[in-house]
């Protein structure tokens, strides 16, 4: 099976539950399921694209369980993929666990790492890591170390490890380079929104996976979050979530 078929599969075998609210923000989206559980997921950079709201998307949305939700993880709109992102955070968590982002992000000291994607809030925390970071984004090819981002692959090729945000998945990317990342000492596949399933992952050539875990268990904490991600706010920026690294792991 593929990556879309096993997330199908671990989909379906998850408690669905009806969507009591469905928030699409800015920097990221949100869901609330009926019986408590929720999650936070990613919304593609609408510096890149617009974000046009179809018709169609959005009566597919209203009204759809989790896993209706999630199955939409295929889709490259950005709408839909907004919304699966949340929904597989809800339906396919990462559980305790993983480690802070600051006790990994040394392991990568000094080496060359290929960024796919200009992200404002993360960018120093990995210069402040001692990485040697190359950004690939077109939107910011004019800045220091930023290069237009037909230029990854090469970028992939003389580097020693690698930075993928979720929009690798929804434009196939990750799909399709799974020899070059193999030969990496590792990447990086950060989210909001990506499901727990690290042996698919892994077989991608993923080796950590970057997630936001509530600091805790709690309606208020989900309240909390949830305004901030209506308000537009990114997850980087949110007090109530806490970013932690989570391995990838082989059959």
């Amino acid at each position: 099976m593929n990556f879309f078929e096993e997330l199908a599969a671990a989909a379906g075998r998850s408690e669905d539950a009806g969507v009591a609210r469905l928030v699409l923000g800015w920097h990221a989206s949100f869901v609330l399921a009926e019986d408590g559980r929720w999650g936070v997921g990613f919304v593609p950079d609408s510096m890149k694209e617009a974000h046009t709201a179809r018709s169609v998307h959005t009566g597919a949305l209203i009204g759809a369980s989790l896993s209706r939700l999630a199955g939409l993880y295929v889709s490259p709109f950005p709408q839909e993929f907004a919304a699966a992102t949340a929904a597989c955070a809800a339906l396919l968590p990462f559980r305790d666990g993983g480690l802070p982002l600051d006790l990994v992000m040394p392991d990568a000291r000094g080496d060359r790492v290929a960024v796919l994607g200009y992200e404002r809030d993360l960018l120093p925390f990995m210069r402040d890591w001692g990485w040697r970071v190359a950004v690939f984004d077109d939107r910011v090819a004019n800045r220091p170390d930023c290069f237009p981002q037909e230029d990854f692959s090469r970028g992939v090729s003389e580097a020693e490890w690698v930075w993928l945000s979720s929009e690798a998945i929804r434009d196939r990317w990750l799909l399709s380079t799974r020899e070059a990342l193999l030969r990496k000492k590792g990447c990086f596949l950060q989210g909001p929104g990506l499901p727990s399933l690290p042996r698919s992952f892994k077989k991608l050539g993923v080796t950590h996976l970057v997630v936001p875990s509530p600091v805790e268990e709690s309606s208020e904490v989900a309240r909390t979050v949830e305004a901030h991600v209506a308000a537009g706010g990114s997850p980087w920026l949110c007090e109530e979530l806490v970013w932690r690294v989570h391995a990838a792991q082989g059959l």
